[in-house]
């Protein structure tokens, strides 16, 4: 739970709150990598709490999709700070080029998420996790799908690639998501009832 809550916090700071700020420069890019960075560590940590909780085919997909969102929150982090470690020596072509490249992260992870987010929809449905973690499930995976959109969206608009959809609306979704799978793995699991046999009529 305090894992769920950390990357939340962390998460939601990160992209929410620091891309917002009036004048951001540098310094405060730096910190929007670091707080992305720790964020990293939180989301890793629900990951395999949830992960030792899955069984079959769903487990399988839920590690593939988890490599890829610890994968490109690591991207991510390159592609945020590293232009400012030099800053001024980039040419405006060269510094556009790492920018678009860079706004392809939160597109690209609305994959990542589907991956991670259905076998926990799967496992809801059959029981073991709470109701209403499954119904919150459903509500995520099918934004993030909608928002796979943004891959191709044009620039400028709700829809481009690292824009207000990717931060405002899937970021939010993303934050309360792990958010409430930490919360869900914190309380007992929900034992399922076993189905009965009915008895074979005597003669």
């Amino acid at each position: 739970m305090i894992a769920g809550v950390a990357f939340a916090v962390l998460y939601a700071t990160a992209v929410l709150v620091m891309p917002a700020l009036p004048g951001a420069d540098g310094g405060a890019t730096r910190v929007q990598a670091l707080l992305l960075a720790f964020s990293t560590l939180a989301l890793a940590a629900v990951l395999a709490v949830a992960r030792d909780r899955l069984t079959g085919p769903s487990a399988h997909l839920f590690t593939i999709g988890s490599a890829v969102l610890v994968a490109q929150l690591g991207v991510a982090i390159w592609f945020t700070v590293g232009p400012t470690l030099r800053p001024g020596q980039l040419d405006t072509g060269a510094a556009r080029v790492v920018g678009d490249v860079g706004s392809m992260w939160l597109p690209a992870a609305t994959i990542a998420n589907i991956l991670v987010a259905i076998p926990i929809l799967l496992y809801a449905n059959e029981g073991h996790l709470p109701r209403w973690l499954g119904i919150g499930t459903a509500v995520f995976t099918v934004e993030q799908l909608i928002e796979t959109i943004t891959i191709i969206g044009p620039p400028g608009s709700f829809i481009a690639p690292g824009g207000p959809m990717n931060h405002y609306l899937g970021g939010t979704l993303t934050a309360a998501f792990f958010l409430a799978v930490g919360i869900a793995l914190a309380l007992p699991e929900l034992s399922v009832p076993e189905p009965t046999v009915d008895e074979p009529a005597a003669d």
